[in-house]
């Protein structure tokens, strides 16, 4: 049990803004507790973005526009803009058009350069743009905001868990070689059983639940490809590019399904 509770303690420091000043013990059972708690942080972090979005519609009367831009920013603030770096580092890599191990290199550049403000401004109003789209709708249903970070993060792990590091060294690395796979696959199985079935029941929309799930496993092995293919693996600014990206994704896909 205090594996577990470290574990979570680990995915708040790790994955999120809130401050956990404590020293966790970084062993195998710790780090397989982390990763397995990723897609109910998510589902944390969307209840309360929910919550937000509760007050939002119910004091005040702001455009639907305003409060995407609100959602989108409350979503950044609980990660600390950790996963949106990522992204940015991801856009800079891949958009310099150069050879594997230079995009690895640009990959770990802490600066921002032109590719990457234009990554992030493009993935910031494409999230903004859909979700406004969707709270305009009269059928909006604000378990979504639980369901798009639940699912990334899920989708995060999956892609992780069979992709090998593009690199012997690093955050990533160190996670992916003290990681338990049979527990870790155990634990995430459960987490999408009882998180579906919980959606489904409170939601009412199993079809858009299995088409949502569809979506996340397919972009798993193909973002595992294209990273392969682009850089050679997975790292710790792929995986929050992957967080990302596939949020703006599920957004996407919901409107298309609304």
């Amino acid at each position: 049990m205090k594996n577990v509770v470290n574990g979570i303690l680990l995915a708040f420091q790790f994955f999120t803004v809130l401050p956990i000043h404590k020293e966790l013990p970084l062993t195998k059972k710790t780090i397989t507790a982390m990763f397995s708690f990723l897609p109910w942080l998510g589902a944390i972090m969307g209840a309360i973005i929910a919550a937000i979005f509760y007050m939002l519609q119910t004091y005040t009367d702001i455009s639907p526009m305003l409060t995407g831009f609100l959602l989108v920013f409350g979503y950044i603030i609980w990660t600390g803009g950790l996963h949106v770096d990522g992204f940015v580092d991801m856009g800079d890599a891949y958009f310099s058009y150069r050879n594997v191990e230079k995009r690895i290199e640009i990959l770990d550049d802490p600066r921002i350069g032109a590719f990457g403000a234009m990554s992030l401004v493009f993935l910031i109003l494409t999230k903004i743009f859909f979700i406004s789209e969707l709270v305009g709708h009269q059928d909006f249903n604000v378990i979504w905001l639980i369901i798009v970070p639940f699912l990334s993060r899920l989708g995060m792990s999956i892609y992780f868990i069979q992709t090998k590091c593009s690199k012997e060294k690093g955050l990533a690395y160190f996670f992916k070689q003290h990681l338990q796979t049979k527990s870790w696959l155990i634990n995430t199985i459960i987490s999408t059983i009882v998180g579906t079935v919980l959606i489904v029941w409170i939601s009412g929309q199993w079809q858009l639940m299995v088409a949502l799930l569809i979506v996340v496993i397919a972009a798993a092995f193909f973002y595992k490809w294209w990273t392969i293919r682009n850089f050679r693996g997975s790292s710790g600014d792929l995986l929050g590019a992957f967080i990302e990206g596939m949020e703006a994704v599920l957004w996407i896909t919901l409107l298309l399904f609304t």
